[in-house]
């Protein structure tokens, strides 16, 4: 690389424009990291909640209980539930 001292005006102009092309690619890749740590950040809060929900849903079943249309529909949304956010998931 040429001493900094030795480019000309144009060699300045140029190397300015190129640094300033990387920095909006940085830019550019910094804030669709941060937006894609936002959303997973969001659905892995809705799968601590999905999760909570299912213990506290499946503590009050036990051995015997019949189990009713109001527990099955309970059930079913829980799984659903569960389905969206797996399907949302990155792999």
């Amino acid at each position: 690389m040429i001493p900094q001292e030795d480019l000309t005006v144009n060699q300045l102009l140029d190397e300015m424009k190129s640094s300033q092309e990387m920095l909006s690619i940085l830019q550019e890749a910094l804030i669709l990291r941060a937006e894609l740590r936002q959303i997973t950040e969001m659905q892995y809060d809705m799968l601590i909640e999905l999760a909570k929900e299912g213990i506290e849903f499946l503590s009050h079943s036990h051995r015997g209980d019949i189990i009713g249309h109001e527990w099955i529909s309970k059930r079913n949304e829980l799984i659903e539930r569960a389905q969206l956010l797996v399907q949302d998931a990155p792999l």
